[in-house]
């Protein structure tokens, strides 16, 4: 597959790009600092914003998949909703159907699974960015496009658990215990495999622990 990764330089979108790379897809890393990208085979690095909706454009021409990895500070409250649309327009310009967004456990609906000391973090410190990617995602889903949504849980810089992320279609998750955190590079694996996998689209998919869910009945 040729995937374009905006946020290439970020957590998830980094060890994507190289995990992509490395299983031999050709990946596309749109990023505002284009020195930060780590140079390897299989990567074509071009600089851009997630507002130049031209540069994104040339770059996604030919790709089979764009996938959004950006995220603005925590207390920005519109930062998505700013640049969703315009990277949307760019990818149909550019005769791409499928986009992948990187959203976040606790946007939207996904509150109502959390645990209760989750969702009162959702609604105080985190509340203006969570309105922010909740309504982002929305404003994919009525994009037309051959959208997925993905809601990792917390994540962190550590070494990858062995027995990997547990992907799970949101109506089948019934609660999402306590805090999970999940390695980044974990993360990253389980978001290559949806990527690939032209079966999640039109899902919205839940990455969590391999313990950190509990299905509905």
């Amino acid at each position: 597959m040729r995937i374009v990764v905006l946020g290439a330089t970020g957590n998830v979108g980094s060890r994507l790009t190289a995990r992509a790379a490395s299983a031999g897809h050709q990946v596309v890393a749109f990023a505002r600092r284009p020195e930060a990208v780590a140079s390897r085979e299989g990567v074509t690095v071009v600089a851009g914003s997630a507002e130049d909706a031209v540069a994104l454009e040339q770059a996604a021409r030919g790709a089979d998949a764009v996938v959004v990895s950006i995220t603005g500070k925590m207390s920005d409250g519109s930062f998505m909703q700013k640049r969703l649309p315009g990277i949307i327009a760019a990818t149909k310009q550019a005769g791409v159907r499928r986009l992948i967004l990187i959203s976040v456990f606790g946007a939207g609906d996904t509150s109502g699974r959390a645990s209760g000391i989750g969702r009162l973090i959702y609604k105080t410190a985190l509340s203006k960015f969570l309105r922010d990617k909740a309504a982002a995602d929305q404003i994919l889903q009525r994009s037309g496009l051959d959208w997925t949504i993905v809601y990792p849980v917390n994540l962190k810089a550590a070494p990858a658990l062995p027995q990997g992320a547990s992907v799970k279609n949101l109506g089948e998750v019934a609660k999402v215990p306590g805090l999970p955190t999940l390695p980044l590079d974990n993360a990253a694996a389980a978001v290559l495999d949806i990527v690939t996998d032209p079966g999640t689209i039109g899902q919205r998919l839940l990455i969590t622990t391999p313990t950190g869910f509990k299905l509905a009945d």
